[in-house]
């Protein structure tokens, strides 16, 4: 899937997917990772930007419907940060993105509770209630003047620049040992959100290429340096061929990854800005997308 989006005169061009991880074909689990992208709405003031997310559905007994609160994640955050490419000046305060984004999403899983009911001879809690969708966020939103960016649990989010640099726009989590991640439906997620807000500002470098990944992919290769260098890989892959022609090469990677990898559900989401972008055409036959390497 992709999109193109002309950000004065300028295209941001949007593509993903998401490949049910071999270790969840082997005992018949759904894919519980979700991604999603918002092209730009129209009449919007400021036209041409973008929003993306990606969620991981925690993989444990108790999230039995963790695939659900990934979607919901997904569909809360595309709709929230849709609002923010169009408001006419954003704030440096993301809290209130984030309190919209965590409400929206409580009162999603609990419209879905109601319409499919657990029978339960206890009185639960509404944090009960929530811990079978429990799901990780990470999502982004850049439009010509601003971004945000915000994260909650694992999972990857890389900013690339026009000189070639990588980095992760967020701090690590801190306080997490082995495979544990904070999550929606913990109480305090508000508090266990990361984030970061930037006006853009002449003369500072600006991103031109933005990855999103679920953790699935990140756990697949040695180490962080390998990881990075795959980001910098798909970085040139899609100014080179375009966007197209690494999508049509992606659900296959990702499917290498995980059978080669973690076994995990795998998902990535990509999104790169011209004017030094390629057009999302069909790739040139000697050109080729990233080979896996775990």
């Amino acid at each position: 899937m992709a999109d193109t989006m002309m950000v004065n005169g300028t295209a941001w061009s949007l593509g993903g997917a998401s490949v049910r991880g071999a270790a969840h074909v082997r005992r018949g689990q759904p894919n519980q990772d979700a991604v999603g992208w918002v092209p730009p709405v129209a009449g919007a003031e400021v036209t041409g930007a973008f929003a993306a997310a990606v969620s991981d559905g925690h993989g444990g007994a108790a999230y039995y419907r963790s695939e659900v609160g990934a979607r919901l994640a997904v569909e809360v955050a595309k709709a929230a940060l849709g609002r923010f490419l169009e408001a006419p000046l954003p704030s440096d305060d993301a809290g209130p993105l984030v309190a919209e984004i965590l409400a929206t999403w409580r009162q999603a899983v609990m419209q879905d509770l109601a319409g499919n009911p657990v029978e339960s001879d206890w009185v639960e809690s509404e944090q009960e209630k929530l811990l079978p969708y429990g799901a990780t966020l990470a999502a982004v939103a850049i439009r010509p003047d601003w971004l945000v960016a915000l994260q909650i649990g694992d999972g990857d989010m890389l900013f690339g620049y026009p000189d070639g640099q990588v980095e992760r726009p967020l701090p690590n989590d801190e306080g997490l040992f082995g495979e544990q991640t904070y999550s929606l439906c913990l109480d305090n997620a508000a508090d266990r959100f990361r984030v970061r807000t930037r006006r853009r500002i002449e003369g500072q470098p600006w991103p031109d290429f933005v990855m999103l990944s679920t953790d699935g992919v990140s756990k697949s290769f040695a180490d962080e340096k390998t990881f990075l260098s795959i980001a910098r890989d798909y970085r040139t892959s899609v100014r080179k061929i375009g966007l197209r022609g690494v999508l049509d090469q992606l659900e296959k990677w990702l499917s290498d990854v995980s059978h080669r990898g973690s076994g995990d559900d795998v998902t990535l989401c990509l999104a790169v800005g011209a004017p030094s972008a390629a057009p999302a055409g069909a790739a040139p036959a000697e050109e080729r997308a990233p080979e896996t390497s775990v």
